[in-house]
């Protein structure tokens, strides 16, 4: 998935000097150490400086953003690789993920050689849908409470409400819309518009970040992110790298942890399938080893 710094084809123009989509003064405050790594990394690894270029400015604007130095030691260290992919990367499709990854992980090795070298982890395919302990939720809403505005944390809330409450993709919940959330007695009900439209009851212990919203923007409005214009594929991603928790948040995993729960509430299957826009029961066979047992009948 190409990031809005890296041209219409994900690569940069050959012939022209590499110039991402940032700010002046976070260009200017990064470049110098941006063009030295690329130009000691592409004669030992076999990507050009086309393809290295974007990988490695978004790392190192990222490590810049956590107030980490600039140095090699710290930026290509594989836990810093790690998170920034955890956290920065968390919305894109997994062939991106991998592909900006091998890239850094190959920079890596070649810059620190054995402090390198064999310590990185394997994306493992599990991961997307293994839910969230009580206690990563718990270090998640306090992550939404710390952010530094009521616009951020009523945006963060809002973002947890429907990915642990309704159990939405990271796609309809840019999109929704607090129009379509509705109260019957105590439920708040989301209306998911789109292709998988449908009515889904938020539960009752992940609904005070909904409310919470809907206090703040009076009932009219993007759920998540006042300022959004409906079409940023990468505006969650975007809004957790800022003020990256220290548990990954992900999108994937919030519907994995909804889904099992409902499982382990006995909710019965057909009107689960309706209220996840799923159609066909195989769909829960990835998060069903995480079903208490005898609760997924």
């Amino acid at each position: 998935m190409p990031g809005p710094e890296d041209g219409r084809n994900g690569m940069v123009e050959p012939n022209r000097p590499y110039r991402p989509q940032l700010p002046t003064k976070d260009w200017a405050a990064i470049a110098p150490y941006v063009h030295d790594v690329v130009a000691r990394a592409e004669p030992v690894v076999t990507y050009d400086a086309r393809e290295l270029y974007p990988a490695i400015t978004r790392l190192v604007d990222f490590v810049r953003h956590e107030y980490a130095p600039l140095d090699d030691a710290t930026v290509f260290d594989p836990y810093m690789v790690g998170r920034f992919v955890n956290h920065h990367l968390a919305g894109y499709n997994r062939a991106s993920r991998n592909t900006i990854r091998a890239r850094l992980r190959r920079v890596s090795e070649a810059l620190l050689g054995d402090d390198a070298i064999g310590k990185f982890k394997a994306l493992g395919k599990a991961d997307a849908v293994t839910p969230y302990s009580v206690a990563e939720q718990a270090a998640l809403e306090g992550w939404s409470r710390a952010q530094t505005s009521a616009e951020r944390r009523t945006s963060a809330a809002a973002l947890l409400s429907l990915g642990f409450g309704a159990g939405l993709t990271g796609a309809e919940i840019i999109r929704q819309r607090l129009e379509d959330i509705s109260e019957a007695g105590a439920t708040l009900t989301v209306r998911v518009t789109g292709d998988n439209e449908r009515d889904v009851p938020v539960l009752h212990e992940w609904d005070a970040g909904l409310r919470a919203r809907l206090r703040f923007m009076g009932r009219e409005g993007w759920a998540f992110r006042t300022d959004q214009h409906g079409g940023n594929i990468n505006l969650i991603t975007d809004f957790v790298s800022r003020t990256g928790p220290e548990v990954p948040l992900q999108t994937r995993r919030m519907r994995a942890t909804w889904l099992v729960g409902h499982l382990d509430r006995a909710t019965p299957l057909k009107a689960l399938l309706r209220i996840a826009g799923l159609q066909s029961a195989e769909a829960l066979d990835r998060v069903l080893p995480f079903a208490g047992d005898g609760s997924a009948h």
